[in-house]
């Protein structure tokens, strides 16, 4: 019966990393609002049956899709990147020949946004994903190859502001270079980031003084 038991579960995970793997391709052949529990069954080739008892509900099976599709980023590349900034224009690359990705990446952040159960979850990875930045930069710092008067955590924050701008421009301006503008405007970012703030004068004080 253990034996039996094994066999069974094995025959879940399989099926469910098949419906993962549906979800992946469905969503690079159809928008985002067009996907369901049912385009996902007919991409993997089984019953929508399936899909909902293995993923009770959408979110569930948004979530493992996300995890899956951006542990699967970079996993071909066939050089490393000199720094933080090499990897995000490599990844920004990438996303240029894998709009599907980015069309789920914009669209959970309305998830992330709301209040629900899962919005926790998808707000968990975008602060990840700001963490892996800071701790980037802040190795590029120490390295010396990136200079920085500012924490880590605030040119990361910037760096994925920019990031993620350029993201909607590749889905709403198709033709813009998004490769190219992230290029200019990481040069303008490097320069604020090299810059210690002037300290403010407080008016009032100097005032007082007088």
């Amino acid at each position: 019966m253990e034996h039996d038991h094994d066999v069974a579960l094995e025959d879940e995970q399989s099926l469910a990393e098949r419906i993962v793997r549906g979800a992946i391709r469905a969503y690079r052949l159809h928008p985002f609002d067009s996907v369901d529990a049912d385009v996902v069954a007919e991409v993997a080739g089984i019953d929508g049956d399936t899909v909902r008892r293995l993923f009770p509900t959408w979110d569930a099976l948004l979530l493992v899709t996300y995890d899956r599709w951006t542990q699967l980023r970079g996993t071909r590349r066939t050089k490393s990147p000199a720094c933080t900034i090499d990897h995000v224009r490599m990844t920004l690359a990438e996303d240029v020949a894998d709009p599907g990705l980015v069309r789920v990446l914009a669209g959970v952040i309305t998830i992330a946004a709301a209040d629900t159960g899962f919005a926790e979850l998808f707000r968990k990875r975008f602060e990840e994903y700001v963490d892996a930045l800071t701790a980037g930069l802040q190795r590029d710092a120490d390295a010396g190859s990136e200079q920085l008067a500012v924490p880590a955590h605030q040119a990361a924050t910037q760096l994925l502001a920019l990031y993620e701008g350029l993201q909607i421009q590749l889905l709403v301006r198709p033709h813009v270079d998004v490769v190219v503008e992230f290029d200019r405007a990481v040069r303008t970012l490097r320069q604020g980031w090299r810059e210690r703030a002037v300290p403010a004068w407080d008016l009032d004080e100097v005032a007082l003084t007088r």
